[in-house]
Parts: structure tokens; sequence; C-alpha cells
């Protein structure tokens, strides 16, 4: 579904990543860990088109979608939910999953993607009226999550979903990513969170000071040495 092949992303003459490569597939659950710096957040701004890579390939779907503004990969079919769970505060949560669904190809399901939203998240449907700005840190997060299916993509990403957030928050951000992934979205994932996000993992990439340097499924990653101690405390 996502290939993304060797590529290299600068900002300025600082280089963010060395070509990195990655794969997601239909229907699976991809996590990237390491740690602040490491261009977590800079791969999917790359793939979303929000920077720019300088080599390198990205296709989705068999199309080469590098070099296209971020609307187009939206329209593609990948939405990503940025750090931090941004909302407009001053919207009711009802207008702001509306935000969601602007593009062209969204738009005319945007009702029957509401009602299946949802019956995913009943919280929501509970306050669609209310000010998102009201809303606790856990339920803008599920917010932020819920507007990026608006768009009706194939492939989610998602930047540090649990940060900043409580623990008992956390958990449930978590059970949302697992309940999206019953439902077969694709979702890549980037966390720091190591143990949470391997628990929903299919496969997982470990980046740090911008390169790939350990991938494999879950199981490898809780068995190699160096991942125990210096991402999961064990």
């Amino acid at each position: 579904m996502l290939t993304v092949d060797a590529i290299d992303t600068y900002y300025g003459e600082f280089q963010a990543l060395e070509g990195v490569s990655l794969k997601v597939e239909k229907g699976q659950t991809v996590i990237v860990v390491g740690p602040n710096g490491a261009g977590k957040s800079t791969l999917l701004k790359t793939i979303l088109g929000l920077q720019k890579a300088r080599t390198g390939s990205i296709k989705f779907q068999d199309e080469e979608i590098s070099g296209l503004a971020p609307h187009k990969v939206v329209e593609r079919g990948i939405s990503m939910v940025p750090e931090g769970g941004r909302v407009f505060p001053e919207l009711s949560v009802q207008d702001n999953l509306r935000v969601g669904s602007y593009n062209p190809v969204a738009r005319p399901n945007a009702q029957r993607q509401m009602e299946q939203i949802f019956s995913l998240f009943p919280i929501l449907s509970d306050r669609k009226r209310q000010a998102a700005g009201s809303l606790s840190g856990g339920e803008r997060q599920m917010l932020a999550i819920a507007r990026s299916l608006m768009s009706c993509p194939k492939l989610i990403m998602l930047d540090e979903p649990s940060l900043g957030l409580a623990p008992l928050v956390v958990n449930m951000v978590f059970d949302f990513i697992q309940q999206m992934k019953k439902e077969g979205y694709a979702i890549l994932l980037v966390e720091q969170n190591a143990n949470k996000a391997l628990k929903v993992a299919d496969y997982a990439y470990l980046v740090e000071s911008g390169k790939l340097v350990y991938e494999g499924d879950r199981d490898s990653f809780d068995k190699n040495p160096y991942i125990k101690t210096a991402y999961l405390g064990l």
C-alpha cells in the first residue's frame, strides 16, 4: 500500500532523514519508535508532503506521491493526526468533524462517515454540540483522530497520540487505535511509548539520528537486548 524507499529529507542544510525506507500493507499497523529528535515526525510530514524529500521515492497504491501537495496526498487516501491532538476549540465537535471532510473525495460521504464515527466513538456523539475547547485532553485527541477519519482515508498516520496524556487516557487512546485496526484501517503510528505501541503493532521500525537502525515484528523487538534496555525499560 505505502512504500517509502531511501528518502533523504533536509531542513536547510541539516539532514533530518537519511536513506529511510519502510512499508505499510493494507490493514497493517506499523509503528515507528525512537528518541526525541530522531526524525520520526519528519518522516510523517515527508509522506504527507508537508516536507519535501530531496531524494528517494514515496509510493501509495503504486502511485508516486512525493512532490504532491498535502491536500492531493489526502485526496489519495492518507490522513495524519498531528502531535498534540489539535482541534478548533471554538467549533463544536460536529463542526470539527465536518472540517475533516473538506476534500472532494470525502465530501459526498460526509454524513455517512460522521454516523460511522459516532458509532465508533459514542462519547463524541454525546458531545457533538459541545465546543471542542471544553473537552478533556483525551477527548480532544479522540476528536483529532475521528476528524482524520472524515477524509475517508485508507491509511491513517498518527504522530505521538499519547504525548502529554495521563496513563488512563493513554490506555483509552490505544483502545481507539485497536478499534480502528479492527475496522480494517492501515495505520502508521509514530510513538515514544514503545511498550504500548508494540502491543498494537504488526511490524515495527526503530529510527535513531535520522536513520533506520532496526526493523522487525513485535516478537523480534521484544527479544532484542538493546531495544529491551533502551526503549522497553526491561
